[in-house]
């Protein structure tokens, strides 16, 4: 039998069954589709981009001056996508899935043969809509080659091929009348009997265990889109103890450490070297090669993490990204940023100076005129050497700052109308060097209507901090008030 014959004969088989995969946000093909459809039976599982993976922000949260902070798995069932995706973000997805990937089987059931060949027909040799790459080090770019081919007696038309997340497509080639591989445009007739190619890319940056893709082929085949897989099992280049780093609550002052321990996990000696931008301001970090060789290579390698003592009041929460002299096979720059291993550990701290508030700001909510509600505000003193026996604060009920103080230390404030409607008390927490707030609405007037933002002040005679400043928020809307 010859070869085409034999092509002909082995056409679609049994589904092939894959798994669900770890997503990673890739670039989609040049050529621009003619149209885009979406195929019964397609469930896509996602576990979130990697977008901007080393991305490193100290994070402060708005109104927490005084450092009041708040400091993947679950399994998704496959939806079945009936329509085409709702934001086109270059991967296929059902409409309104998110990125969470199922441990649950994904089956590739492509539809079965016609019984003749009559238009246009894309076909693959049994069992050749899935490859298995076998055991991958994780970060390793893995390229396949899909060869299709039009079976039918009319022209196949290609409209889009396209990956799910963790895989790319490169250029899609056709064979011509000379039997030469030349660029596919979509939307382009391809003659009967020619070959089709469509080189993949199985991404592995950042993922672990066992790991598919697929990629639909949208096409003027009646039986609707062709589905092939990649499928991989990413073990990690790294392994990482801790992999975060969380310092809980510190003062300003404090001087903090901890270690984490970074070891390859074939026990292969590397290079490794600190992303000196990666570093949170006021910390000081080392690595430092346990047993190096001559070259200084080792296995083991240890982060020791130092906070303090000049650290900036405020939530941290930084990526410390580590790069290696590893290179990545496959890697290219742009697409999977480092070329060589990279690995990346969380430091996170509340760092809290002399006092700690909780709200950070004073909602009193929706209210009527002549309505009493109370809000309280706790205050922490984190200094031993000041107790709120000794230092009993100061409250005063005014309006919103005045534009353009404060940057010397002066802080004034304008007047409020509704001032007066607000009564304060302090009174003791009782075993802590703490205070309660008490802010009591007494009733906002008759005529009062909207919202309405005024300021909390409270005055310390601490010597390096001199006054908190806690919002005041609410809405008073008309009609008669709840009763007292």
């Amino acid at each position: 039998m010859s070869r085409d014959k034999l092509f002909s004969t082995l056409l679609l088989a049994a589904p092939a069954t894959l798994f669900a995969l770890g997503c990673s946000a890739e670039v989609q093909p040049t050529a621009t589709p003619s149209g885009t459809s979406s195929a019964t039976g397609d469930h896509d599982d996602h576990d979130g981009h990697d977008h901007a993976d080393h991305d490193e922000t100290d994070v402060d949260e708005a109104g927490h001056t005084e450092g009041d902070g708040h400091d993947h798995d679950a399994d998704a069932a496959a939806k079945p996508a009936t329509a085409a995706p709702v934001v086109d973000d270059g991967h296929d997805h059902a409409p309104g899935e998110e990125h969470d990937h199922a441990t649950d089987g994904l089956v590739i059931n492509n539809p079965p043969p016609l019984g003749d060949a009559n238009g246009a027909r894309l076909m693959y040799r049994v069992g050749e809509e899935a490859h298995t790459f076998g055991r991958l080090m994780q970060g390793t770019v893995a390229e396949h080659t899909f060869e299709l081919r039009n079976e039918g007696n009319e022209a196949l038309i290609i409209k889009q091929v396209k990956p799910t997340c963790g895989c790319t497509v490169a250029q899609v080639e056709v064979e011509n009348d000379e039997g030469v591989f030349v660029s596919y445009t979509f939307g382009d007739p391809i003659a009967p009997n020619a070959r089709v190619s469509v080189p993949a890319k199985l991404h592995t940056k950042n993922k672990s265990g066992h790991q598919t893709t697929r990629i639909n082929v949208f096409s003027n085949d009646p039986r609707g889109t062709i589905q092939l897989g990649l499928e991989a099992d990413i073990d990690p280049f790294f392994s990482i103890a801790p992999r975060f780093l969380n310092f809980g609550q510190i003062s300003v002052g404090d001087v903090v450490n901890k270690k984490a321990v970074l070891s390859t996990t074939k026990g292969d000696p590397v290079k490794l070297e600190l992303v000196e931008q990666s570093l949170p301001s006021g910390s000081d970090c080392v690595l430092t090669a346990i047993n190096p060789d001559a070259e200084g290579r080792a296995a083991r390698w240890d982060l020791d993490v130092t906070l303090g003592p000049d650290l900036t009041e405020g939530n941290l929460a930084r990526a410390v990204n580590v790069i290696s002299d590893v290179p990545i096979p496959g890697a290219e720059e742009g697409i999977d940023g480092k070329a060589t291993y990279a690995a990346t550990i969380t430091i996170s701290a509340q760092v809290v100076g002399p006092f700690s508030f909780n709200p950070p700001y004073v909602s009193m909510g929706l209210v009527r005129p002549g309505q009493v509600a109370a809000r309280t505000v706790t205050i922490e003193s984190h200094d031993e050497d000041y107790s709120f026996a000794d230092h009993v604060p100061q409250i005063r009920i005014v309006g919103l700052q005045n534009p353009g103080t404060g940057a010397d230390g002066a802080v004034s404030y304008r007047e409020w109308e509704y001032a007066d409607a607000f009564t304060p008390t302090v009174r003791p927490v009782e075993g802590k060097n703490a205070v309660e707030v008490e802010l009591r609405l007494e009733g906002m007037p008759d005529n009062a209507t909207g919202s309405f933002r005024g300021t909390l002040v409270i005055d310390l005679d601490h010597p390096d901090k001199k006054q908190i400043a806690l919002v005041i928020t609410g809405v008073c809307r008309g009609g008669p008030a709840a009763p007292k």
